[in-house]
């Protein structure tokens, strides 16, 4: 086997990481038992890594990837065909631009040598085979042909696989091809086996996008024994991973995904339940219009099995707006569900105990039950939600609770009961992290964060000194205090401090400067020639208002910039400094109007927020507005529990500024 393989060049070859590999070694490997999947990984590594291109060695590695894929000595045969499927995907993604030279070749020959694959002796190897040719577009006529024709032949597991691959690829057959295709899926949608009527409904909403979905055999299918996907190339055999997979594969068809969820949401049997509620959170967080979810999700939050409340309670958590009702009802009811369970403490796999999620639920509806677990989570007692926070993909709904600073920004309400455990957390030596948090919290809290103004002063000489000064000037001349430490800092703000923080403190100590003595100079010539670097620099000197009229010529040519940031910064920086909503209106509803088009950028909130401090809106501006609103879908770039927040929280300001603009 590998004939050549010690003649390839591999030292001079492109590849995804490090590129010190003995490449030869790791292709023996894989014919060695005990050694064949760290050899696979690592390849998987070296060829692969995290995607984004296929290099030089991905084309070179080919031949000897198929030929272990093909050879029964190899041990890990289904692991070297994900190398060849992710490569295959990835040279789809990115295109041309993004592919060594002589991929195409490469993967045209390796395609007849995967249709051989469907008749392998393993079944597993038939699978895997079949869903890397599933990358094969331009062969797509070629492949379907032989899924189809050995289908018959094929175990149930393989067939059921063989159908799904048939759909995805429905897409790019010719005329000559899709219909015959189309009309075999719908034969199968009457097959005697409920498992392959699943298949083909799953198969011909993925050919036939935008087109209603079939919900009986969808149903009958997830509602039974489901067993028949272990071992899928597609799905999981247990009935929580097949639910999920299989709601989430009818697309874009919200109603058809709402039914199923809301059918297996009563399901006897606690894994088809745990399958339903988590499509049901894959699918809130993309629109807004299953609206029947939220009533069956409340009854969920006291369901016997630990992981089904728990991610109910976490949804209801996630759609409660800072005390809002936000599509809610306002009388107290999800309130009350959160402090049911603050006693919950079931432990989930990879999931927050109830306890901790009724905490962030009470605490963003405004209700005081939230204080003792908010003060156990400040003062040490036990941790119960991250000090940082984390993201997710837009295409799943992680349990992760959000970050301590971001549940308890709402809540200044609260600063005379909190304020208390918070103060003796902050000094010289408390952890960075710790600290960054807290900080954090007592900036959002602005001038009601007054009374740890000199605990947060005594901050200044430390690591934490650009956060400790952003939180200075958020209290603003309540922090009067602080006024000798920040003006001994002017002169050279970053001494000391690593490049980042030195960078973010050059900004952050003239702007607390001003916010805590109303002397703008500092921050005037500070600001000046660091323009355009960070667009921080801009926002802070929006704040400056008409004293910084002198840095007007260059905001406005940092308002033409490419870099959204950039640009959204420096136009809102040009309407307040100038009080002309023409210098910068039309580059802030630009994000805005990108909603329209499914797009949803980072810096939409920011634009939102600085658009609700502008009068006199064109009567365009408020239309596109009134057309986001009344669009379903989620507006957010982010996923899971913030791709809720951050849209409702774009509703309820737009709502407020169309509001306000048509009464």
């Amino acid at each position: 086997m590998f004939e050549g393989l010690d003649h390839v060049p591999w030292a001079g070859l492109g590849y995804a990481h490090s590129g010190k590999a003995d490449m030869p070694s790791l292709f023996r490997a894989l014919l060695v038992e005990e050694e064949a999947f760290d050899a696979a990984d690592e390849l998987l590594n070296e060829l692969y890594h995290q995607g984004g291109f296929v290099c030089s060695a991905a084309v070179a590695a080919m031949p000897y990837l198929l030929e272990a894929a093909e050879s029964p000595l190899a041990g890990c045969r289904c692991e070297v065909l994900e190398i060849v499927g992710r490569l295959a995907l990835t040279a789809r993604e990115v295109g041309p631009r993004g592919v060594a030279h002589g991929w195409t070749e490469a993967w045209t020959a390796a395609v007849p040598r995967l249709l051989a694959l469907l008749d392998d002796d393993d079944p597993r190897v038939r699978r895997a085979a079949a869903l890397t040719l599933a990358e094969a577009v331009a062969q797509a006529d070629e492949v379907v042909g032989a899924l189809r024709g050995g289908w018959a032949a094929q175990d149930r597991v393989t067939r059921l696989d063989l159908v799904l691959v048939a759909g995805s690829l429905a897409g790019s057959l010719t005329a000559a091809v899709l219909p015959e295709t189309l009309a075999w899926l719908r034969d199968l949608t009457r097959d005697p086996d409920e498992q392959v009527r699943l298949a083909a409904t799953l198969a011909l909403a993925e050919a036939l996008p935008g087109r209603p979905v079939a919900l009986e055999p969808v149903v009958t299918a997830l509602s039974g024994d489901v067993t028949a996907w272990s071992g899928s190339e597609h799905a999981s055999g247990t009935p929580r991973g097949t639910v999920w997979w299989a709601i989430d594969r009818l697309g874009d068809d919200v109603d058809a995904r709402e039914e199923v969820c809301l059918t297996l949401l009563a399901h006897p049997v606690p894994g088809h339940r745990q399958g339903a509620v988590r499509a049901a959170a894959d699918l809130l967080s993309v629109s807004r219009r299953p609206r029947r979810l939220l009533p069956a999700l409340r009854e969920a939050t006291a369901d016997p099995d630990p992981e089904t409340r728990v991610y109910a309670l976490h949804l209801l958590a996630a759609h409660t707006l800072h005390g809002e009702p936000a599509g809610i009802p306002a009388d107290g009811r999800d309130a009350d569900l959160f402090a049911g369970r603050l006693d919950d403490r079931a432990e989930v796999r990879a999931a927050p105990v109830a306890a901790d999620v009724a905490v962030w639920g009470l605490a963003w509806s405004g209700d005081g039950r939230a204080l003792p677990g908010l003060a156990g989570w400040i003062g040490g007692e036990r941790a119960g939600t991250p000090l940082v926070s984390a993201h997710g993909g837009k295409h799943t709904y992680p349990t992760w609770l959000p970050s301590l600073a971001g549940i308890l920004a709402p809540c200044s309400a609260w600063a005379g009961e909190l304020l208390p455990v918070i103060l003796p957390r902050l000094h010289p030596g408390v952890r960075p992290d710790l600290g960054g948090a807290l900080l954090r919290t007592l900036e959002a809290w602005g001038p009601a964060a007054a009374p740890a103004a000199s605990r947060v002063a005594g901050l200044l000489g430390g690591e934490l000194r650009h956060q400790a000064a952003e939180t200075l000037g958020a209290i603003g001349p309540a922090a009067a205090s602080a006024g000798p430490a920040l003006r001994d800092l002017l002169e050279d703000p970053g001494a000391g401090l690593a490049p980042w923080a030195r960078r973010r403190a050059a900004v952050a100590v003239p702007w607390a400067w001003w916010r805590v003595t109303g002397d703008p100079e500092p921050a005037l010539r500070a600001f000046g020639p660091r323009l355009g670097e960070e667009h921080a620099v801009s926002r802070r000197l929006a704040d400056l208002g008409a004293h910084a009229s002198r840095h007007v010529p260059v905001l406005r040519l940092l308002a033409g910039a490419l870099d959204p940031w950039t640009a959204v910064e420096a136009a809102h920086a040009l309407v307040r400094i100038t009080g002309d909503a023409a210098e910068g209106t039309h580059v802030l509803i630009r994000p805005v109007r990108d909603l329209l088009d499914g797009t949803a950028r980072p810096v939409v909130r920011t634009c939102v927020r600085h658009l609700a401090g502008i009068e006199d809106l064109l009567p365009g501006h408020l239309v596109t507005m009134e057309e986001v609103l009344e669009d379903d879908r989620r507006h957010s770039w982010d996923g899971g529990w913030a791709a809720i927040h951050d849209d409702l929280e774009i509703r309820a300001t737009l709502r407020a500024t169309v509001g306000r603009s048509r009464p």
